[in-house]
């Protein structure tokens, strides 16, 4: 008999396979990046229950043909309600769950990293007022938990990011830059702290050129093609 594991997983993706199957790529605390079959989804009227974007879960798996391992139990780690119900807090998850999917690699997890995101989720799911500016926060400091976290050598005679040496800049550097608003944004939310993120006053276009700023950003320093969907649903979300 294949032996069991318990586990702790955050989910990112779900792919149907056949009727009332899935396939869920999460991130797995001990594993990292992991596939996993879930069989008999969507019976009763639970449908998929747990299993929704950065659903946090333990899980007991045991494993099974082929590369995947089967969920036999799943149980929500701490509750998720309005990760679910919430559509801005649903669509806050489902963009961090895909930046999560295209920008972790598989195997490529330790503790301090599953951690930091369990935080995150749980900060997310106990938000209260708005929420607009959540994912901002959440990229500047996901830099830093993937160890390129931004340096904060802001000043007057250095007021503009400059994204390829992760730094601060003068106004007469060659090297592209963020704009002096943006540069300004990054340097307030790298000093603030949840609370103070969400209060900061943004308009739509502003809010939607950081968070695609940002997305390039990580995607130069993770050296991939992130091309994050979801940013659009979150531009037309927070108008």
């Amino acid at each position: 008999m294949p032996a069991d594991r318990e586990t702790r997983i955050i989910v990112l993706h779900l792919t149907k396979y056949g009727d009332r199957s899935l396939v869920v790529q999460a991130l797995d605390r001990e594993r990292g990046r992991t596939g996993f079959f879930l069989g008999g989804a969507g019976k009763g009227r639970g449908g998929q229950g747990p299993f929704h974007s950065l659903g946090v879960l333990d899980i007991v798996s045991t494993s099974r043909k082929g590369n995947l391992e089967y969920i036999r139990e799943a149980e929500r780690t701490f509750s998720q309600d309005s990760l679910r119900t919430d559509p801005y807090k649903s669509a806050i998850a489902l963009f961090i769950s895909e930046l999560l999917y295209r920008g972790v690699q598989e195997g490529a997890m330790d503790s301090d990293l599953f951690d930091f995101l369990t935080e995150q989720i749980m900060a997310l799911e106990t938000a209260t007022g708005s929420i607009a500016n959540f994912h901002l926060k959440f990229l500047v400091d996901f830099c830093g938990a993937m160890g390129f976290r931004p340096k904060d050598n802001y000043s007057p005679s250095t007021p503009l990011f400059q994204p390829f040496s992760a730094e601060f800049t003068s106004p007469g550097s060659l090297a592209e830059t963020f704009s002096q608003e943006e540069s300004q944004l990054l340097h307030d939310l790298l000093n603030s702290d949840l609370e103070q993120a969400l209060s900061i006053p943004l308009s739509r276009d502003r809010r939607g050129a950081f968070a695609q700023k940002m997305a390039d950003f990580l995607a130069y320093h993770l050296s991939l093609n992130l091309n994050i969907r979801s940013l659009k649903v979150l531009h037309d979300l927070f108008s």
